[in-house]
Formats: C-alpha cells, sequence, structure tokens
C-alpha cells in the first residue's frame, strides 16, 4: 500500500516532500517517486516503512485537502497487489478442472 500526494508544487523535491510526511506524520518514507515532473503540479506515490492501512488512512486524514507552498494538496490510500509468477501458477493449479493438465 502506498500513498499518493497529488497537487504538490511545481519545484518540490523528493527531500521536502519526505520532510513534509515526517512533519505531519512522523512517517519513514521508504521509496518516493515522483508523477508527472514537468506538470504544474505534480503528484508522489510514497512507499511507508512498516505501514499498514490504518496508519496510511491516518496520514491521509492529516495531510488531505492542506495547503502546501501555496498548493491544496489531493492525499490518497493506494493499494497494490503483488501477483508474482508463482502465486498466479499455484492459482492455475488450484483452478484446473480434475482430470485435465
Amino acid at each position: 500500500m502506498k500513498l499518493f500526494i497529488s497537487g504538490l508544487p511545481q519545484k518540490a523535491s523528493l527531500d521536502e516532500v519526505k520532510a513534509l510526511v515526517f512533519r505531519y506524520s512522523h512517517a519513514d518514507c521508504r521509496d518516493i517517486e515522483l508523477v508527472g515532473e514537468a506538470d504544474e503540479h505534480p503528484a508522489a506515490l510514497i512507499a511507508i516503512k512498516g505501514a499498514n492501512w490504518t496508519t496510511l488512512n491516518y496520514i491521509r486524514r492529516r495531510m488531505h485537502g492542506m495547503y502546501w507552498h501555496r498548493c491544496r494538496l489531493s492525499v490518497q490510500v493506494l493499494s497494490f497487489w503483488d501477483v508474482s509468477e508463482a502465486a498466479e501458477a499455484r492459482r492455475q493449479t488450484r483452478t484446473a478442472l480434475p482430470g485435465r493438465v
């Protein structure tokens, strides 16, 4: 699960975004990816170390709608499911018809 923060100022750096998240949540950002850096208001996709849905929702409630450097932030919690080839192979064997390979 990751946070998606949109509406960032155009010149926001990764360190500034990391400091912003830490300031309002005391959460440790594991990975930050800027999305649409050339846009007027880019976004950031942020992985928080050791966070669950409750933690991310708390951060979302604290930061959603706040103004930062004269830009209004929009924060969402995104769920990503890790689908590996091994998991897909297990699923196919469980759902295969009996007697068929």
